[in-house]
């Protein structure tokens, strides 16, 4: 009976596409299918995640039945993988299952709602009536940005150990293509994404812009891709080229750690237009942005929250090591009026400052990793007063400047000298021996091996 029920759904399916491509329906009629397409593909979906998942289940497969479902639904592994991992997980939340299944939530929402789910529980999302209400109403690229934010105001670290995983997942691949071609692919967390995509752009844009067709000239203009895949080629180089000309490139290397160096090129100059369109190596230089950050306060518990211009939320540590080396800066007010949030228009050390804090340090101030690898750190934040002054800054590896932000890792000052802690580490005082070492029991005469040709207590050998 259930394949028999599985034949009539293949058979109505076939009669509706013939009379659609007939030609005998109307733009009404034709309305009308695509709205009862929406329920039942959304079915039809459900069904043929279950029956992988009561495949795998028999045959002791291990992975859910994402290997079944990309086979027979002829989908790529990681949606496959992607569409059983949230039905298992909406199982926990009936309401949320109920209304994918019925077509009301589409399956690009139903994944974020099972994000939600692992996060916060199935508990939360169930019992929001409103969260359900804009999944179902809103479009996929917009319930992305709302059930982002809904998660974060509902964990207790504001999101940050979600940035946490994200940060961890970062990598870059290059392998060489069966075409000939190299191929390069990179994941990246928000932060890192949004700047390495900006100054990319940013490059391109004006390449493109440059790239006219001189008159008589049989040069065509490249497309904004092809400016791209240079922007990227001209940003490598100038960095190579910055790095050699110091002589800090061939040390560098010889450095064990340089796994963040991505994050060495925040606050990045770059050539102007007619220097990069020409190739030129010198010229003036401008500076380029390198990520946008909108903060305000929010209405009702009176925090600030900052996001990505997409509406990506940014956990507190997050936007504090942002700022830590930002160039352009501001004072944000509650709504009372006062400054719950403030930086200074200068918080970057200068050359000068930089010079004379790696010759005091000679590298990371903590693990003496090599200059070329270091940031300058604020031991006391910006944003609560600190200034950008010689006795408030340190170098940091970015390892190192990750555990302070990230990590929660802290920096005591004793006599002058600086030292990072992990966080509840215990402190001791320095343990105090007697004057004099006790050698014997009290009330009795040391040995006699024990006392020197000169009549001294010494100790046995």
């Amino acid at each position: 009976m259930l394949i028999e029920a599985a034949h009539r759904v293949e058979t109505a399916a076939k009669d509706v596409l013939a009379a659609i491509e007939a030609g005998s329906i109307s733009g009404g009629e034709a309305r009308d299918v695509l709205a009862v397409c929406k329920p039942a593909m959304a079915a039809l979906t459900a069904a043929q995640t279950a029956a992988a998942r009561v495949v795998a289940g028999a045959e002791q497969h291990g992975d859910g039945g994402a290997q079944v479902l990309a086979d027979t639904a002829g989908l790529p592994r990681h949606e496959a993988r992607s569409q059983v991992k949230t039905a298992r997980t909406i199982e926990a939340a009936p309401a949320v299952r109920d209304a994918v299944e019925s077509g009301r939530v589409p399956q690009a929402n139903a994944k974020r709602l099972a994000e939600a789910i692992e996060k916060t529980g199935a508990g939360a999302v169930e019992s929001d009536a409103e969260l359900l209400s804009k999944a179902a109403s809103m479009r996929p690229e917009q319930f992305t940005k709302e059930a982002r934010r809904w998660t974060a105001d509902r964990q207790r670290d504001g999101g940050e150990s979600g940035y946490r995983r994200l940060r961890a997942r970062r990598r870059v691949r290059v392998w060489d293509g069966d075409d000939g071609m190299v191929h390069i692919h990179g994941e990246f967390d928000p932060v890192t994404g949004n700047r390495i995509g900006n100054r990319l752009r940013a490059v391109a844009g004006r390449l493109h812009q440059s790239d006219k067709k001189q008159p008589g000239g049989d040069t065509e203009r490249r497309s904004f891709d092809q400016c791209m895949a240079d922007a990227l080629d001209s940003l490598t180089a100038d960095n190579a080229a910055n790095r050699n000309h110091s002589g800090a490139d061939a040390d560098a290397r010889r450095c064990s750690d340089n796994r963040s160096s991505v994050e060495a090129s925040q606050g990045l100059d770059i050539r102007s237009d007619a220097d990069t369109a020409n190739g030129k190596g010198g010229g003036s230089r401008r500076p380029l942005a390198d990520i946008c950050v909108v903060a305000h306060v929010d209405s009702d518990t009176g925090k600030l929250v900052a996001e990505l211009p997409d509406g990506t939320r940014l956990p507190a540590a997050v936007l504090e090591e942002l700022a830590c080396n930002a160039r352009l800066t501001g004072v944000v007010f509650d709504r009372n009026g006062k400054p719950i949030w403030r930086t200074e228009s200068k918080r970057t050390a200068t050359e000068a400052q930089r010079q004379i804090l790696i010759a005091r340090y000679g590298g990371c101030f903590h693990c003496a990793a090599h200059p070329a690898l270091c940031q300058i750190h604020h031991i006391r934040p910006v944003s609560q007063g600190g200034s950008t002054r010689l006795d408030n800054m340190v170098p940091v590896c970015w390892d190192c400047h990750q555990r302070i932000h990230h990590h929660k890792w802290r920096i005591r000052t004793t006599n002058g000298v600086h030292t990072l802690h992990p966080p509840g580490r215990m402190h001791h005082g320095p343990a105090l021996a007697p004057e004099q070492p006790i050698l014997h029991l009290p009330g009795t005469d040391p040995p006699l091996d024990l006392w020197s040709d000169t009549g001294e207590l010494c100790a046995a050998p």
